[in-house]
C-alpha cells in the first residue's frame, strides 16, 4: 500500500494541469465565438446604414416636396422641373389670374404698392405638403407680388420653405423678406439663384435635400 500513496499528488497534479488547460481553451473559444458574433453584428449594421444612405430623400424623411413657381417668360418654370426631377416633388404653378396689359408699369406698381393680385394654382392641396420650394422671377429686385399672394394663402406654419429664383441681374436676398414677413413660423432654408442649371445640384445636396 505504501508504493502507491507517492503517486496521488502526481496524479493531482496532472489532474489540475488537465482542468486548467481545458477552462483555457473553452475561454479561448468563447471568446473566438464573441468576436465572430460582434463581426457579424458590425456587417449587418454596416448593410442597414448603406441601405439607409442610398434611400431616396422622400425615402428617408417621409416628406412630401412640392415645388411652387411663377414663370414669366419660362426661365423660372425650367429651374422648377429641374428641381422636380432630382427630388421627385410634385410641380404646382401659380398663375396671375387677369393677364397683365402692361407689365412693366402693373408689376411695378403692385409690388411697391403691396398689392395681392388674384392667383391660381395648379393643386389643391398645397398644405399637406411638408417641404414646399418657391420659384419666381426677380423683378425691381423683389418677387413678384402673386408670390405674396400664394405666401399668405396658406398656413405654412412647421413646414420647410425653399425659395428660388431667376434674375438677368439681381441676387436672391432682397426678396426674401416677404417669407420671414408672411410666413414667420415656417421652417427656411437657403434660397438660390437658379440661373445656372449646375448650380441646382449641388445646392440641393448642401440642404440636404438629395444625397
Amino acid at each position: 500500500n505504501q508504493g502507491w500513496w507517492p503517486l496521488i499528488p502526481c496524479a493531482e497534479s496532472n489532474y489540475n494541469a488537465y482542468v486548467g488547460k481545458k477552462q483555457h481553451e473553452c475561454i479561448r473559444e468563447m471568446m473566438t465565438q464573441i468576436k465572430k458574433a460582434i463581426a457579424a453584428l458590425f456587417s449587418v449594421m454596416m448593410i442597414m446604414l448603406s441601405a439607409g444612405c442610398s434611400a431616396s430623400p422622400l425615402t428617408q424623411t417621409g416628406d412630401q416636396i412640392l415645388i411652387a413657381y411663377y414663370s414669366y417668360t419660362g426661365n423660372t418654370e425650367a429651374a422648377a422641373q429641374q428641381i422636380a426631377d432630382l427630388t421627385g416633388g410634385t410641380l404646382a404653378e401659380i398663375q396671375r389670374v387677369n393677364a397683365y396689359e402692361d407689365l412693366r408699369t402693373e408689376a411695378e406698381a403692385e409690388i411697391q404698392n403691396g398689392d395681392r393680385p388674384e392667383i391660381t394654382v395648379s393643386t389643391d392641396n398645397v398644405e399637406e405638403y411638408d417641404t414646399i420650394f418657391v420659384g419666381y422671377p426677380i423683378w425691381w429686385d423683389q418677387a413678384p407680388a402673386m408670390i405674396a399672394t400664394f405666401l399668405e394663402s396658406y398656413d405654412l406654419s412647421d413646414k420647410t420653405i425653399i425659395p428660388f429664383c431667376t434674375s438677368s441681374s439681381d441676387p436672391i436676398d432682397n426678396s426674401l423678406h416677404i417669407f420671414h414677413e408672411l410666413c414667420p413660423d415656417a421652417n427656411m432654408l437657403d434660397g438660390l439663384r437658379a440661373n445656372d442649371e449646375n448650380d441646382i445640384a449641388p445646392w440641393l445636396r448642401s440642404l440636404g435635400i438629395i444625397a
